[in-house]
């Protein structure tokens, strides 16, 4: 596995771990809220503020992980670019080698015809 994808799939993981935790987060809170509302007492809400800036915490960690992500993404994409377009340049050298090799040769024969194709003068 190369670096990239195995940053991909730890990114991956960590984005899935956040989210199971804010499942399992406003699960226990809601349960919370139905207990109280089976026990015949007034529910007690959680703090407005605090459920907000929960809220707003745990996407702004996600979301960090999704800009390490992309910036992963495009690095890997960037690499492959990079490694493609060097790879056509030596293919393109090699090509360019081969026909000026392949021009001199059809030159050489040429000549070689064209001397002995030549009437010899006595």
């Amino acid at each position: 596995m190369s670096a990239p994808t195995e940053q991909f799939a730890d990114f991956a993981k960590r984005g899935q771990d956040l989210v199971t935790e804010s499942v399992r987060s406003w699960t226990d809170t809601v349960q919370g809220l139905a207990g109280q509302f089976t026990g015949g007492s007034r529910p007690q809400l959680p703090d407005a503020g605090v459920t907000v800036d929960r809220v707003f915490d745990f996407y702004e960690q996600l979301l960090g992980h999704q800009r390490e992500l992309a910036r992963t993404v495009v690095g890997a994409g960037t690499s492959v670019v990079d490694q493609l377009t060097e790879q056509a340049s030596r293919a393109a050298e090699a090509v360019t080698e081969h026909t000026a090799a392949g021009t001199e040769k059809v030159a050489e024969t040429a000549q070689k015809s064209t001397r002995t194709a030549r009437p010899s003068s006595k």
